[in-house]
């Protein structure tokens, strides 16, 4: 059965993304309805989606009506059911629950507490039909930077963070921030119950990423490591470069290099690493012999944006 994703308009393309790299199966965006071939349950995992379905039927407004009246809905109803529109039609929700009603066995309308609901997303061209699931995670805004015990004020939001463990496709085993910092990325990853690892150089930081570990009860490893000396090898890798005035005396660019060439040593499957803008990231990742699969923009604030960086050894 496919399944139907209600994306966030936030970032269509990072939404798109992070469904691609965690099932690898093809899907097809419908204005910001996604439809994928996978069967695979994502909604503990993903952070750019709104709703999940099982994806029922997709038709032109147009034939809507007979598509309606052919399709099996009792394979799907469950005691009671109600209908959600949404997108602008000249069909009603009235109507359209309805023609649903006249084909069940057993109707039962129930619009507060429906055990099945069946929504229809109308695009421009496209009516789009999903059994939902369920809605989308709740738990990031009780994560967000500020109120956390340890701060920085750079820190990444928990969506953003989670869309870039998401992004390395990891599904089980090992995931490592070199350069944690306060533990933004980590907390996410170990709120998946992924296995999680990070370090830092700075220990300051360090206390803080374990701080605010621990004010979530959550678990990862972290431990004191220069980021340019890392020798052991992981699959999955994913960070947020530093890039503000106070992070470093070293040369950013020369900084990011050694890191890159660093990377291409250890690197087993996939790393998501984060740029400021202003730096030309290409040629870096070109001079260290990475592949860099694909890229995302992301605004930050009025200054500056971020890329981030899909990169394959």
């Amino acid at each position: 059965m496919k399944q139907m994703f209600v994306l966030s308009q936030e970032n269509l393309k990072l939404a798109k993304a992070e469904i691609a790299a965690l099932t690898n199966k093809p899907s097809k965006l419908y204005d910001y309805i996604l439809v994928s071939d996978s069967s695979k349950q994502l909604n503990n995992r993903l952070a750019y989606a709104r709703l999940f379905y099982k994806f029922l039927f997709i038709c032109e407004e147009d034939e809507l009506e007979r598509k309606i009246k052919e399709f099996d809905w009792n394979k799907y109803y469950q005691n009671s059911f109600c209908v959600r529109k949404f997108g602008k039609s000249s069909f009603n929700e009235l109507h359209i629950a309805d023609l649903v009603w006249e084909r069940l066995k057993n109707p039962n309308a129930d619009l507060k507490n429906p055990k099945t609901r069946f929504d229809f997303y109308f695009t421009k061209k496209w009516v789009l039909c999903g059994l939902l699931v369920s809605k989308a995670r709740t738990d990031f805004d009780k994560r967000m930077p500020k109120l956390r015990p340890g701060i920085h004020p750079s820190t990444m939001k928990p969506r953003l963070a989670a869309c870039l463990v998401n992004l390395t496709g990891i599904n089980s085993g090992v995931i490592y921030d070199p350069m944690c910092g306060t533990g933004g990325i980590l907390i996410e990853a170990a709120a998946m119950n992924l296995n999680t690892i990070g370090s830092d150089i700075d220990e300051l930081m360090l206390k803080q990423a374990e701080k605010n570990l621990k004010h979530y009860n959550l678990k990862a490893k972290i431990f004191k490591q220069d980021a340019l000396k890392i020798k052991k090898a992981y699959n999955y890798i994913v960070t947020d470069l530093p890039y503000g005035k106070n992070t470093r005396s070293l040369d950013q660019k020369k900084f990011y290099l050694a890191f890159l060439k660093n990377l291409k040593k250890i690197l087993k499957t996939r790393a998501v690493i984060v740029f400021p803008d202003f730096i030309k990231h290409k040629s870096l990742i070109k001079r260290a012999g990475l592949k860099l699969k694909a890229e995302y923009s992301y605004y930050l604030h009025r200054t500056m944006s971020r890329v981030i960086c899909v990169i394959e050894a």
